[in-house]
């Protein structure tokens, strides 16, 4: 029998028909078996959870499901230890159950770095170095002297500390600073809408310490703004503690907070404060 007269026979198409027929039923059952093991129709979206704590996941709706994976801890001045700060995958990614869900978290401890010399140099010089390297200003000690707003020297739990001696990032540090009789006062900054690390390096740059803190809404290094502190007056004595207060800027009052917000203008005092205010400092 000839090849052409082979392909037109029976047999040779009866064959070819139970090829066909064996060829789609094991697509049929592969595309049955892929279905069902990536759980086809089972996706659900991510959601954000940067901003949230750790211990906060079991609360968010379609995370009971997912594996979640620390991959690092950074050290972030005002935050608390364990916040998350990056996610993958991203907020809006479809996931399916049982995927790991790699994340960034905050630390409450830094890592060693050597302590700045801040020793004569402007206060705000020093700050920027401390708060440059995740050091914070723990509070302004004065001395009447010769120069103003001089550091002379800097104080870690009470006892000096030379630069170059190895301290956690996140420590404070005291600023001992010289300045003279006739210039004890500053210009109180606007510290309105700004964050808490904006706030703080404004006030110390400032010679003024940081005080009692409130929040209002949900604690938040980005979010968490200044609306009001106290005292307010616009001319203030350096070295004065200043209590501030917070609102989550995501809340509907937070504007309206901020407009209504005014500094009161300094008031002339006698001259027996005046003194008063000398004697503390000396």
């Amino acid at each position: 029998m000839s090849l052409i007269e082979f392909i037109k026979s029976k047999v040779f198409w009866k064959n070819i028909g139970l090829i066909s027929i064996v060829f789609i039923s094991i697509l049929i059952v592969a595309f049955i078996g892929l279905n069902f093991y990536t759980r086809h129709g089972k996706e659900y979206q991510m959601p954000k959870i940067e901003g949230y704590f750790v211990d906060e996941i079991d609360e968010i709706e379609g995370l009971k499901n997912v594996e979640l994976i620390v991959m690092d801890s950074i050290y972030t001045p005002g935050e608390h230890e364990g916040k998350i700060i990056s996610q993958d995958p991203k907020e809006g990614a479809m996931i399916k159950k049982g995927r790991k869900v790699y994340v960034i978290v905050t630390s409450s401890k830094g890592e060693n770095i050597p302590m700045p010399n801040c020793k004569d140099q402007s206060v705000r010089s020093a700050v920027n170095q401390l708060t440059n390297v995740g050091l914070r200003i723990g509070k302004f000690i004065f001395n009447i002297g010769d120069f103003n707003n001089v550091v002379v020297g800097q104080r870690y739990k009470d006892s000096s500390i030379q630069g170059g001696t190895d301290i956690q990032r996140g420590e404070e540090i005291d600023l001992v600073v010289e300045m003279n009789q006739e210039r004890y006062t500053t210009d109180m900054p606007n510290i309105i809408g700004l964050t808490e690390p904006e706030a703080e390096k404004k006030l110390w740059e400032a010679s003024l310490n940081v005080g009692n803190k409130e929040y209002e809404g949900k604690k938040d290094i980005t979010h968490s703004r200044v609306v009001s502190f106290s005292p307010n007056n616009s001319s203030i004595t350096k070295g004065t503690t200043i209590s501030i207060k917070f609102m989550n800027d995501t809340k509907p009052s937070y504007h309206d907070r901020v407009r209504s917000f005014r500094m009161v203008e300094p008031v002339v005092m006698e001259e027996s404060a005046t003194n008063q205010i000398i004697d503390e400092f000396e």
